[in-house]
């Protein structure tokens, strides 16, 4: 039965043209994440995590600076919804034989943690442990065909799923490399650790975004205060299920960033 719902998984993402796939085992990520942020805490029985991956259209990137990177975010503003598309109809899939089995948000709802914004799972981790890729010092998740423009989704199963471990050279993000840091204009990237406020402070556009000066003492706040972080829950899933992007100058300086479609 299991041979059989593996086939049905990939003929459906073949079908959609969905390219990249692995599975993580939730067991290792459950050692790994943060509690409240593991499979275990979304299924009691996770055994498997299914990440599936598809770039972005290569001439998004390529607009000019007068658009405002207008048609990248309406692309990947797409690809959310196309990714919950497509991990919901893979969970009913799986339960059909029997298989509990929960689609993971490809973006919202979002939840604070230490003051931070996050996602339920993360999906680039969970990309890296189903060894998809790696994980570059501006924390984007790196391909070895499709660099780093890939949109991800997930879902969280039941099923003992066996491992699909692609070979590549694992070197994707060099250690001598730091041009990512060298570009951000907020100085935001310190050799693979981000701060996410200034980064989102001079990245995000939308009308509800604090002040830059703001977002460190916000981020405090959000850290001391339980009961603020879930009205940020509230709020950012309210107000922000789209937005605009700013920046984009650590993910084309980075070397594994596609030249050609």
């Amino acid at each position: 039965m299991a041979k059989d719902i593996r086939e049905k998984v990939k003929n459906f993402l073949a079908e959609k043209e969905i390219p990249v796939f692995g599975v993580a085992s939730a067991e290792s990520l459950n050692r790994k994440a943060p509690e409240g942020f593991r499979p275990m805490d979304m299924l009691k029985n996770a055994k498997s995590v299914l990440v599936l991956g598809k770039p972005l259209p290569l001439g998004v990137f390529h607009t000019p600076n007068a658009m405002k990177n207008k048609f990248y975010t309406q692309a990947f503003s797409t690809y959310y919804k196309m990714m919950d598309n497509a991990t919901v109809s893979l969970a009913l899939m799986i339960e059909e034989n029997g298989v509990l089995s929960i689609p993971v948000p490809a973006y919202s709802p979002i939840t604070f943690h230490q003051g931070e914004p996050r996602g339920l799972l993360s999906l680039k981790h969970a990309a890296v442990e189903a060894g998809i890729g790696v994980m570059g010092k501006n924390s984007l998740l790196i391909h070895p065909r499709y660099g780093n423009i890939l949109r991800l989704g997930a879902l969280v199963t039941e099923m003992e799923w066996e491992e699909e471990t692609p070979v590549f050279d694992r070197d994707l993000c060099p250690s001598d490399c730091h041009m990512c840091e060298r570009v951000c204009p907020v100085s935001a990237i310190d050799n693979g650790k981000i701060d996410k406020m200034k980064c989102m402070g001079n990245c995000i556009s939308h009308v509800f975004i604090p002040p830059k000066r703001l977002l460190s003492p916000m981020k405090w706040a959000l850290k001391k205060s339980r009961i603020l972080s879930n009205l940020m829950d509230v709020f950012v899933y309210n107000f922000f299920e789209s937005y605009g992007i700013n920046c984009l100058a650590c993910l084309k300086a980075c070397r594994r960033f596609p030249k050609q479609a």
